[in-house]
């Protein structure tokens, strides 16, 4: 009802003068037709801009190892973008640079000793975890151009191992203990996810890296794992 009082007292009100409607139609115009002549004759040129602070140890990797240009020119991704909003196209286009994608990352750090490798977390039996945590590709862990190494909170373990059962335990605290009593923190206080690192994980559970040391790992510090890898990244 209170929709149809605004319609109606809109519907009473002058339209503008044509000359009115014009003024406001060229004021509108100019802006948008200055940013589009300059977005047209910029061609390819286009810089990128850091949005933020990068990984530590990305230091030398280049801007464009990792963003990659999009297929088209400048003005045909404009174009394309411009039929999809109009509905005259089903996809847009990426405009400027691709996004990045977990084949950048795996160009330097694909290993054969990976124990989570991505394709893993895309197979049907892990669909209920990936409903909890974005794994299917790199970026849903790690975040360039943000002050942490890792996005997520340490306790994306149970999703994957809630239901674990050990035939041989080699802890002295049992993990059916650490499960019930939901102390999820724990597990990469043992375990380094990737498995890269060549320190064995301890036996007893006061060996066990402490939560604040892995949180300040997590948000881009130093490394309690040690910094002797099995596989060092290849930049390429």
């Amino acid at each position: 009802m209170q929709v149809l009082k605004i319609l109606a007292r809109f519907s009473q009100r002058p339209l503008p003068g044509l000359k009115r409607v014009r003024q406001i139609g060229l004021a509108a115009a100019i802006p948008v037709g200055v940013l589009a002549v300059v977005i047209l004759v910029s061609g390819s040129g286009e810089s990128l801009i850091s949005q933020g602070p990068i990984q530590s140890g990305h230091s030398d990797v280049a801007c464009a190892q990792c963003h990659l240009p999009a297929p088209g020119s400048i003005r045909q991704q404009m174009q394309q973008n411009v039929r999809y909003l109009l509905g005259a196209s089903p996809s847009h286009a990426d405009f400027g640079y691709q996004p990045v994608r977990s084949e950048a990352c795996l160009t330097c750090h694909q290993r054969p000793n990976e124990r989570h490798p991505i394709y893993r977390f895309r197979e049907p039996r892990f669909q209920t975890a990936v409903a909890e945590i974005n794994a299917t590709t790199c970026l849903g862990c790690h975040g360039e151009h943000r002050d942490e190494r890792v996005a997520v909170e340490p306790v994306f373990c149970k999703s994957c191992h809630a239901k674990l059962v050990l035939k041989i335990d080699p802890l002295d605290v049992p993990h059916d203990e650490l499960i019930a009593a939901k102390d999820w923190s724990s597990c990469l206080g043992c375990h380094d996810f990737h498995g890269n690192h060549r320190t064995p994980a301890p036996i007893r559970r006061l060996d066990a890296h402490e939560l604040d040391a892995l949180l300040a790992y997590l948000k881009n510090g130093s490394d309690p794992y040690g910094h002797e890898k099995i596989y060092q990244a290849v930049m390429k």
